[in-house]
């Protein structure tokens, strides 16, 4: 019997306050590039509950989830191995600032990679290189368009 594939799950937080997307900016092996908060899930623990841990975490600010966005796929081989070996799934949840303070603070400890933050104006988040590079689905789920879209994304 072939063995179960090993797959590696994560969530991302779409947080939109006043026009505005909370973006966070890295610089590694793939570039300069951003990303929304997020992370990896732990082990039994379900995924909005990760969404909320993962934002304190990296950001300080506490959000609530709203819904689920889109999922992610990668599965190495159909990329090259570019983003490592391991098959994994992301979920992009919409998420709700519960903070009045919107400044964002690094995690402790901070992540070597990481540069900062970044609120972006949703006019300008299309022009901005995200890894993966799922700007306009963000943008399409963001607008609700269309309501029977295909949620999976594994190309980009």
């Amino acid at each position: 019997m072939t063995p179960l594939p090993r797959i590696s799950v994560s969530v991302k937080a779409a947080i939109v306050h006043q026009g505005r997307i909370l973006l966070m900016s890295y610089d590694d092996h793939s570039g300069f590039h951003y990303n929304l908060p997020g992370g990896k899930a732990k082990v039994g623990e379900p995924l909005r509950d990760a969404v909320v841990r993962k934002v304190k975490e990296e950001t300080g600010l506490r959000v609530r989830t709203s819904r689920l966005l889109f999922v992610v796929e990668y599965v190495p081989e159909q990329y090259n191995d570019e983003f490592g070996t391991v098959h994994k799934t992301q979920h992009n949840f919409l998420a709700e600032l519960l903070d009045e303070d919107t400044t964002p603070r690094k995690s402790d400890p901070p992540d070597p990679i990481q540069v900062g933050f970044e609120w972006v104006p949703l006019e300008e988040f299309g022009g901005k290189y995200l890894l993966p590079r799922v700007n306009q689905q963000v943008l399409d789920a963001l607008a609700g368009n269309p309501a029977d879209r295909d949620v999976l994304v594994d190309r980009w």
